[in-house]
Order: C-alpha cells, then structure tokens, then sequence
C-alpha cells in the first residue's frame, strides 16, 4: 500500500499480517479519491473502523484539514499510529467502539465533512453507523459518507432525505452518500403557468429535488380552490422526477424546514415582481432561508392573471401540457 497523492505521495504504508484487517488497497483508494475531488481539501475527516489508517492518511497527504482515526482494535490502533509517522498535519487517533465515538462526537457537538466507513463486511456494522451518523446529525452541510461494502451485497438508504452514488470495483463497491439538496417552489398557482413550469426545470437542474408547495395568501381571491389547486401543481410535476406538489397554510420559511430545502426558488417576470421578492427574500432570510431567483424574460408577459382570463375563454395556451387534460376534466369542477 502506498500514498497515491499530494504532500506524501508515494509514502509506503504498513499492511497488516494477517485477515482480520482488510486494508483499502491503492487502486480501490485511488478510484475513491478521484470521485472525492475537490472534497478533501480543508476538510474535517472521520476515518471510522481505521484499520491501517490508510484512508486517513491519504486525506492528510491532500491537505485535509483535521483527521481523526478511530478503531476498537489496539492492533489496528498500532498500525495506524506506525502509518501516521513522519506525517505533518492535525489527527487524533482513538481507541473506542464506532458507536460510542459517534455518541461522544455528537455530544461535543462535532461535525465531519468527509465520513469513511470500512467495516468487517456482512458485520451489518456499516449500515449501523449510518443509521447514528444520520440521526445525530454528525454529517456537515454539503458532507459525504463513503460506506465500502462487498460487491456481493445490495445497499439500501433507509432515510429518503438523503442519496447515494454507487461505485462498483470488481469485489468491491463504495457508496457514496450525501443529503439531497432540496429546494421549496412557492406559489399560489392560481393556475400554475408554463412560467412556473419553466421555473421548476431550471431548479430540477440545480438541485436532487424541488417541492412545489401551493401557499395560501389571504390578501388574494382565488379562481381555484386548494384541492384544484394542488391538482394542476401535481399534474406539472408529474411531468418531471424528483418533483412533488403539496398545499400547506404555513409560512413558507416552514415548509421550507418541514421539507429540509435549503432554498426557496421564485419566478421573477419584470420589475413589478423585483420590490415584492426583494422584500420576503429578506424576510425568510432572517428566518434563516435563502432565496433563489429565476427570471423569466421569455414568459415576462405570462401572469396568473392573464391566463385566468384565457382559461375562461377556453384557451390554454399557457397551461403546461401535463395540466390541461386535468384542468378540462369532468372531476376537476367538483374537487374540494
């Protein structure tokens, strides 16, 4: 085993002698690391069930900033304390049971941007420090856990707040898992329009997600009611992965939280709408969520306004596709 990059490249790295440690051998670490680029620089890196230490080191090597090698086994913590000689740079090294360092770290408060997971496989021990690293909320904003297993064995994430990317290396395969980056589209879409279509594509580009959630203003009168509403915000969705509609009468810096989106996304059609956005983006930024604004120079003349009055006349120009079939129905009329 050796250093596949940076400060310590090529610095040979002791193997154990016997089974019980299953080191990550330099092609398997060379393939993490490059799916790991521009991660480990600066970063705080846990290196769970340490082992050689091997992964560790090799953030170290990269100029991470703070690493911290723990292991139950006084071998592995041996090795890796032989592994770390003659390299520079801030680690702890600690004997301890996963589960107890976890339960500590959360305690202390601690966060780790980078979380190496490589435990004895089939031990079920890696879907274990998952589950606590998730539930203690261990993982920093933008953190990525890297779980090797078998290649043998099928993975599963049971939270549905976060994803995960497979990496198959011959026996062996790596996931790496992140929380989705979900952003909330607010609106009253009174219909939706094929403005706010627009506005749910171009965040679908940019984040794992987007929750489309029709809002109650009470300073308007609506044409539709919540139930039809959220009808025509579901069929637009409907047309895309990874977006949802729902109706909520909370604020939208609530639903935002309720949802763990990381921003609101608005549609900006002219500078009318600019002083009214200005004002709640600084609103729900002091309630602690940002807001992201997309403008919509092509559809600056499509208001909600403008296509109630076209759907009265029986035109639905600027409906998108997916709604229409909905907004023409026998059933809509009588939702409630």
């Amino acid at each position: 085993m050796r250093v596949v990059a940076g400060k310590y490249r090529g610095k040979n790295l002791i193997s154990p002698t016997d089974d019980r440690v299953r080191p990550t051998t330099t092609r398997i670490k060379e393939t993490i690391f490059n799916v790991l680029q521009g991660y480990v620089r600066d970063a705080v890196v846990l290196d769970l069930f340490a082992g050689s230490g091997a992964l560790g080191v090799e953030c170290l090597s990269r100029y991470a900033k703070e690493v911290v090698f723990v292991d139950k086994s006084k071998d592995s913590i041996s090795l890796v304390q032989q592994n770390l000689k003659g390299v520079e740079g801030k680690y702890s090294v600690h004997l301890a049971d996963f589960s107890a360092f976890l339960r500590s770290a959360q305690a202390q408060g601690k966060k780790f941007d980078m979380i190496f997971l490589d435990p004895p496989y089939a031990s079920g021990l890696g879907e274990m420090a998952i589950d606590i690293i998730i539930s203690c909320g261990l993982l920093a904003d933008g953190g990525v856990i890297v779980f090797e297993h078998s290649g043998e064995k099928e993975f599963a994430l049971s939270d549905p707040a976060y994803k995960t990317r497979t990496k198959r290396m011959g026996t062996v395969t790596a996931e790496f898992i992140r929380k989705k980056d979900v952003a909330l589209m607010t609106g009253s879409f009174d219909p939706v329009t094929i403005g706010h279509e627009e506005v749910l594509k171009e965040a679908l580009s940019i984040y794992d997600e987007v929750v489309v959630a029709c809002l109650v203003n009470p300073d308007k009168t609506y044409m539709f009611n919540s139930a039809q509403r959220l009808a025509l915000a579901t069929a637009m969705c409907s047309a895309y992965e990874n977006a949802i509609a729902i109706f909520s009468e909370n604020t939208a810096v609530d639903v935002a939280k309720q949802y763990s989106a990381s921003e609101i996304v608005r549609g900006v059609r002219d500078i009318s709408d600019r002083g009214y956005e200005a004002e709640m983006a600084a609103y729900n930024r002091e309630r602690g969520v940002q807001t992201r604004f997309v403008v919509l120079d092509k559809y600056a003349d499509v208001s909600s306004t403008l296509v109630r009055e076209e759907i009265k006349r029986g035109d639905y120009r600027h409906i998108p596709a997916a709604c229409v079939p909905v907004l023409t129905s026998a059933e809509f009329k009588n939702l409630k």
